[in-house]
C-alpha cells in the first residue's frame, strides 16, 4: 500500500495549465439599419451575411455562429409579438395590434424567433442568416426595434439594432 501511494505521489498529478493559443478574427458584419415590412406577406424575409478573416491564417470552416434576438411570436397568435425585456431571456413585453402592452414571463424556445438560431462558417470565411420579422411588428414604437445578437463560441461578438418600418 505504501509503495502505490508512493508511486501516486511521484507520477499522479500534473497540475500545470496549458495556455491555449491566441489568434486574431477579423469579423465583418453586413448592418441593416431597417427592414421595410412588406403588407403582402406575412414574414418579411431579409438575408444578412458576415465574413470571418483570421490574420494568423487559422481554419474557420465550420465554425458554428450563433444568432437570436429580442422579438420573436407565438404561431398560435397572431395578433401581437413578443419583445424580451433587456437582459431577460424569460421575461418579455407583448405589443398587439390594438395598442395594449403586457408584461409576462415567456419560453422562447416554445415560440417562432425572427432569425435563424446559427448558421455556419464555409470555406471562404463568409456565413448567412435569414431574418424573418412579421406585419404586426411595426407601427408598435419602440416595440419596433429589433436588436440581433450574434456569438461565436460563447463570445458574443456583436449586436445591431434593426428598425421595423412600415
Amino acid at each position: 500500500m505504501k509503495k502505490l501511494l508512493f508511486l501516486l505521489l511521484l507520477f499522479g498529478c500534473d497540475d500545470r495549465i496549458e495556455e491555449q493559443n491566441k489568434s486574431n478574427i477579423i469579423v465583418t458584419m453586413l448592418r441593416v439599419p431597417r427592414i421595410e415590412i412588406l403588407d403582402n406577406t406575412w414574414i418579411t424575409s431579409t438575408p444578412i451575411w458576415g465574413h470571418l478573416h483570421s490574420e494568423d491564417s487559422i481554419p474557420l470552416e465550420r465554425l458554428v455562429v450563433h444568432w437570436w434576438s429580442n422579438m420573436y411570436w407565438d404561431e398560435d397568435d397572431s395578433s401581437g409579438h413578443y419583445r424580451l425585456l433587456s437582459n431577460s431571456r424569460t421575461k418579455a413585453i407583448w405589443y398587439d395590434n390594438f395598442g395594449n402592452r403586457d408584461t409576462m414571463n415567456v419560453n422562447v424556445d416554445t415560440l417562432r424567433w425572427t432569425t435563424n438560431r446559427y448558421s455556419i462558417v464555409d470555406s471562404l470565411g463568409y456565413f448567412y442568416n435569414l431574418l424573418s420579422p412579421t406585419q404586426v411588428m411595426q407601427n408598435k414604437g419602440s416595440g419596433s426595434e429589433m436588436r440581433l445578437y450574434w456569438s461565436i463560441q460563447n463570445t458574443l461578438i456583436d449586436s445591431q439594432e434593426i428598425f421595423l418600418m412600415d
